[in-house]
């Protein structure tokens, strides 16, 4: 006899969903767009502007960048004799890694969307 007469089917698993560092990669190279060289301040405050209100740790954010530079996406350069100062700009492979996400963020957000709104309902019935 099986366990369950009537298993639910996954969609999806919770890493599947969308992670914050997607979130913060495609707001950074998505402003780097067209030739852009943007400093770490302007790229936080754009991420908090894009996302109503909400931002990132300023740690997680440099870490991210830093990790993006590491990959290749991303060109870190000083910004003129500020040494504590650095700006960003996107390359190719920046721009290959944008598209990527491009084609792949929208079911993941889609997911995200149904994965919070069942959450939210979930907790209500404690409340």
């Amino acid at each position: 006899m099986p366990r369950d007469d009537n298993p639910i089917e996954k969609e999806g698993t919770l890493g599947y969903v969308i992670k914050v560092q997607q979130v913060i990669d495609f707001v950074v190279l998505s402003e780097l767009q067209d030739g852009k060289q943007l400093y770490v301040s302007e790229l936080d405050k754009k991420i908090a502007a894009i996302l109503g209100g909400i931002g990132v740790n300023d740690s997680y954010l440099s870490a991210r960048l830093r990790k993006l530079a590491e990959n290749g996406h991303v060109i870190r350069e000083w910004g003129g004799d500020d040494r504590y100062n650095r700006y960003y700009s996107i390359t190719d492979s920046g721009n290959e890694y944008l598209m990527q996400m491009l084609r792949e963020l929208p079911e993941r957000v889609r997911l995200a969307r149904k994965v919070y709104s069942n959450f939210e309902k979930y907790i209500a019935r404690y409340n």
